[in-house]
């Protein structure tokens, strides 16, 4: 049986202890009145969060996650979040770090096992004869107008299917941890002569994309301004990578994105866009990654 990863915190929580109980009444009212002027959807919440090993208690919420990635596409859900729990020396999901002191009641416990995102890897050379695989490749071949045939028949080549998922309001630096941990793990497991000794990566993003067609809109778009990506560090991600396909899901339900956008706003298009890069690109993506979030 494979260990469970420790606990990796990621964001720490900021909020600061009251001096006192006349401190904390004196301030209560003054609290009360910034929850009124801010909506509910406005309040900032400090949370904490931690990376740990999937397990299978955590299959719905992958699942959820994956879900939120691939949309109404063909394509067994159930079974590549399977293959992501077996390979569980692997990739990390994320969870909120709550002190067993201050969980009240099952509502409480019950928000500590949810997941709120996944990063993780499936080899699809390796697992090529796995149905849900077969799926998957079959999806990207449409998608990129069958760019990846040659990669794909190169039985040379090992290609990973990165997951970067995650729900929409957690910020995108938890993802540098995240995929820090997810390279050594990869670089491990190839000492360890497990099949994760890459020559390709391939990532899926989600992206809004401007439809406005007015001037203002064009000099956006010449500068890159004309879209909004649901995971902001995919975006170096994207530049430094080849993109093979780009394609519109607006006729899908997206459950990936709320509050910000709005999927009914005529002015914005989601899509998905793929990208590959090498193995040898790696280390350099982390570093893009690190430079474009600070």
């Amino acid at each position: 049986m494979a260990n469970l990863n420790p606990k990796r915190p990621i964001e720490e929580d900021s909020s600061s202890d009251s001096s006192g109980e006349e401190e904390e009444d004196d301030s209560q009212d003054e609290e009360m009145g910034e929850e009124e002027q801010l909506g509910e959807n406005d309040r900032e919440i400090q949370v904490e969060f931690a990376g740990q090993s999937p397990i299978a208690e955590d299959f719905h919420g992958i699942k959820s996650l994956l879900h939120q990635l691939f949309l109404k596409a063909h394509i067994n859900l159930s079974g590549l979040t399977e293959l992501i729990i077996q390979q569980n020396y692997i990739g990390s999901i994320l969870q909120q770090c709550v002190d067993n002191e201050d969980i009240d009641g099952e509502e409480d416990a019950n928000s500590e096992d949810e997941v709120f995102g996944v990063t993780s890897v499936i080899n699809l050379s390796h697992h090529k004869d796995v149905e849900c695989v077969k799926e998957v490749k079959q999806y990207l071949l449409e998608k990129t107008q069958k760019k990846l045939a040659g990669l794909f028949n190169n039985s040379s080549n090992q290609i990973g299917l990165l997951f970067n998922e995650r729900f929409i309001n957690i910020p995108p630096q938890v993802s540098v941890p995240l995929l820090e941990n997810l390279c050594k793990e990869i670089v491990e497991a190839k000492e360890a002569g497990k099949p994760f000794d890459f020559t390709h990566f391939i990532l899926i993003s989600k992206l809004h994309e401007s439809t406005r067609k007015d001037s203002e809109s064009k000099k956006k778009k010449a500068k890159g301004l004309d879209i909004l990506w649901v995971n902001a560090e995919e975006e170096p991600i994207s530049e430094m990578g080849e993109v093979l396909g780009e394609y519109s899901v607006r006729s899908e339900s997206d459950s990936a994105v709320s509050g910000t956008w709005d999927e009914d706003d005529e002015q914005f298009d989601p899509k998905r866009r793929i990208v590959l890069i090498t193995a040898a690109q790696l280390p350099d993506m982390l570093t893009k990654i690190k430079e474009f979030l600070q």
